[in-house]
């Protein structure tokens, strides 16, 4: 359904006409028969936009589609769009915000000239980076992809998306961001650190020899003399994050791809001088977990931006790849969070207790 996004005058406000029940949409489409006389339905992205009132036409087609619509010769429909939550605004809130006061140019809601695409918070310092802020699944034919694709054509440098759902977060076809999960007053809460979890990445290089213990990626416990290039997660705030992007400091790697990923702009060109700059490495695959390497090599990686010399380390059979913060530990640190904002305006033993809760 395109024009989802609807204000109704009966003070229902603004809501999302896909999500009704087939009893409410059955009502709405009767009442509001003759459209422009009843006006009862109103284009939300018309008036959000341009302040401009279009009186919507609403009907289902013969294979059931619901349809809102726009009086002929009057307007061009408009994408779907999902309604904003609280969530979804402090977010967007928190981007502006923090940068705004880095020095960056931030608008909101900017759309393209072209009218296809629209950013939630757009960020102009030396690129124009569009933070997309996902927190509901993708619609088809309006996804990730299809909006990452257009970024040049609408003068975005780069889409920053980001989702505090490891599930959206899996399921994306896109190089995306994943924070943890955070209640409202947290994310309203310029001090409270919401950290990357995900879709950020260190670009590590090193020669495959049999000194210093590694795991060799062809499985050659001695190693195999090449190269090697690779990536594994590590840590950055989102705040610092934003901070960052628009700067040109931090670069999406692959962005058009499942496996994609952001990373330094040293850890970018050391990965495009190895891999090239779309193509994944090895034959039309991703780089391979360091769990799933097989055979201990002997091989000392080194961060893309660190150069510096190394002292030697002993071998040792830890694996050092950090890994990927699991679903069961989100749920953890969510139940810790909410417990220790329990600690609002407790005293004495009250707060004690709270706090070994």
């Amino acid at each position: 359904m395109h024009n989802n996004l609807i204000y109704l005058t009966d003070g229902r406000g603004k809501i999302d006409a896909s999500k009704l029940s087939d009893i409410e949409w059955a009502r709405l489409v009767d009442d509001n028969h003759a459209s422009t006389r009843r006006q009862l339905v109103k284009c939300a992205w018309c008036w959000d936009e341009d302040r401009v009132t279009h009186w919507m036409k609403t009907y289902s087609l013969s294979n059931g589609t619901r349809v809102v619509s726009h009086q002929r010769g009057e307007c061009a429909d408009h994408p779907y769009q999902s309604l904003e939550s609280d969530e979804h605004k402090a977010y967007c809130d928190r981007v502006e915000r923090v940068g705004q006061a880095e020095g960056f140019q931030a608008r909101r809601e900017d759309r393209a000239d072209d009218g296809r695409t629209r950013s939630d918070v757009l960020l102009v310092g030396d690129i124009r980076v569009s933070y997309e802020m996902q927190h509901s699944p993708f619609k088809r034919g309006y996804g990730a992809k299809e909006r990452t694709r257009r970024s040049p054509a609408a003068q975005r440098d780069a889409v920053a998306w980001h989702t505090d759902s490891s599930i959206i977060a899996t399921g994306a076809s896109v190089a995306m961001l994943r924070s943890n999960q955070a209640r409202l007053p947290q994310i309203e809460n310029p001090r409270y650190e919401l950290r990357i979890l995900g879709g950020y990445r260190k670009v590590l290089v090193w020669e495959c020899t049999s000194r210093e213990g590694h795991r060799c990626p062809q499985g050659r416990f001695a190693g195999c003399g090449a190269t090697h290039v690779d990536s594994q997660p590590t840590a950055i705030t989102l705040d610092d994050f934003i901070r960052q992007a628009p700067a040109g400091l931090v670069v999406p790697v692959r962005p058009l791809e499942r496996s994609g990923f952001w990373t330094t702009t040293q850890g970018y060109q050391i990965w495009v001088d190895h891999h090239g700059e779309s193509s994944p490495p090895g034959p039309n695959k991703a780089p391979r977990r360091q769990a799933e390497r097989q055979a201990d090599g002997h091989s000392r990686r080194t961060a893309a931006e660190d150069h510096a010399p190394h002292v030697l380390q002993q071998h040792t059979t830890e694996v050092h790849a950090v890994p990927e913060a699991p679903d069961e530990l989100i749920t953890l640190q969510r139940s810790a969070l909410e417990e220790q904002a329990k600690l609002a305006g407790l005293e004495g033993g009250s707060r004690d207790a709270q706090w070994k809760v």
